[in-house]
This record gives structure tokens, C-alpha cells and sequence, in this order.
């Protein structure tokens, strides 16, 4: 694989990712295009949550623990539908009950939905969530009380050196690095499909989509991606 290649990470990648990258020839620029901050709101209490939790990022996992410690909480005493690999681990390790998993917010719900006893969910979320999960499950019948538990900010960063793809962790990440960087004629990698359908809505032609919701299954799509144009 040629050199040149230069790739645009909008998430700071692991060294060990990176070091893989550099090794097939691959040049990162990476750096955090978006910024998380937990903000749990002051007149949260116990009786205002219904006993099934949301949980669609690692992120909110961590704003859910917040709200157990503040409430001392049973965690037992609350199921949660997460989403896969990274989130449900995190789950995991903070010993959560896991009732439900699926790859993406929109199968989310639908996991939600098979379970008929499931009339109201707390969706902990933040300030830039998308319509999808609540507004499935609202179709449905299903009561949805939302904690907006953090904040997303963007933090773009002007890419000046030429670049021939970019990696995408989430639909904020996209609206951060286009508020910057125009460019749409170039590739995009996108962690699931509706970061990818995200970048599609906003003007990218050419969108691949990871076939597992990791960042190492994404650097591996690059990857091959760029050994095909090279081999072609």
C-alpha cells in the first residue's frame, strides 16, 4: 500500500490501532471532534424513574452509575437495554442486569418491544440524542421518560494537509468535522448504521460502514478498502 495515504480519525484512536494503521501504510491525523461531559440535572429522583434503563452509549452508562450513586440505587433492582460490544461490556463490568442488546438504537427499541411486560423505559441520554429509539417506542405505546445525564460539544479541528478518508464514531462526530471541513467527495468509515446513514443525509456518496460496532473492526474496513483501490 502507498505511503500517501492519509486517513482522518474524528476519535483519538489507541496506540496499538494507530500503530497497525502506520504499518500498512496507512498516515493518521487523529484528534476528539466531539467532547462528553456528565450533567446530571439537580431534581432527579427515584419515583420519576420507570424500572427499565436505556442505554445507547458507554457514556451514559457512566451518567447512570452517577445517578445510582446519587440515588443509592439497587442496580439489581433496574434492567437495562443496552447496545453491543462496547456499551454491554461496560454494563457488565459495573455488574448491571442486562435484559436486552442489539447493534443499534433502532433494533434497541425492537428488543424492547418483544418484551410485552415493558409498558415505560428511563432513556438516560444526552443533549444531542437522536429521534429514533424514543420515537419507536412512543409509536408503540411505551411511556419514555428521558434524563438528558450529559452534554455533547463539538471541538472540530481544520484538517489542512490533503486527506483520503475519514473515520467516523458517531452522527455528532460528522456534524463536527463537516462544520470545518467540507469535503464530501473524499471516503468515510462510520461505527454502525446510523452514523452511516448520518453521513449519507449529509452529502457523502462514498460510505462503508463497519461490520462489527468496534473501532478495530473499523480500522480493519480502511484497511481493506485501501488495499483494494491500491490492488485494483
Amino acid at each position: 500500500m502507498n505511503a500517501d495515504i492519509h486517513i482522518v480519525s474524528t476519535k483519538v484512536l489507541s496506540p496499538e490501532l494507530i500503530q497497525y494503521m502506520e504499518s500498512v501504510g496507512l498516515t493518521v491525523t487523529q484528534a476528539d471532534f466531539i467532547r462528553k461531559t456528565i450533567l446530571i440535572p439537580d431534581n432527579i429522583d427515584r419515583l420519576s424513574l420507570h424500572p427499565a434503563i436505556v442505554l445507547t452509549s458507554k457514556t451514559a452508562v457512566h451518567a447512570w452509575m452517577e445517578i445510582v450513586k446519587c440515588l443509592k440505587l439497587d442496580v439489581k433492582q433496574y434492567p437495562v437495554y443496552c447496545l453491543a460490544l462496547a456499551t454491554k461490556t461496560l454494563c457488565i463490568q459495573y455488574g448491571l442486569r442486562i435484559a436486552g442488546v442489539a447493534t443499534d438504537a433502532y433494533s434497541l427499541a425492537d428488543e424492547i418491544l418483544k418484551d410485552k411486560s415493558v409498558t415505560a423505559v428511563t432513556f438516560v441520554c444526552g443533549n444531542l440524542r437522536r429521534d429514533e429509539l424514543p420515537d419507536k417506542l412512543k409509536e408503540k405505546g411505551i411511556m419514555v421518560h428521558e434524563i438528558e445525564a450529559y452534554q455533547t460539544e463539538q471541538s472540530p479541528v481544520k484538517i489542512e494537509q490533503a486527506y483520503k478518508g475519514v473515520l467516523f464514531f458517531s452522527p455528532s462526530a460528522v456534524d463536527s468535522f463537516l462544520s470545518l471541513n467540507p469535503t464530501k467527495s473524499i471516503a468515510c468509515f462510520c461505527l454502525g448504521n446510523t452514523t452511516g446513514n448520518h453521513a449519507r443525509e449529509f452529502g457523502f456518496a462514498e460510505v462503508h460502514v463497519a461490520e462489527a460496532h468496534t473501532p478495530e473492526a473499523l480500522v480493519k474496513k480502511v484497511i481493506q478498502h485501501f488495499k483494494n483501490k491500491v490492488n485494483a
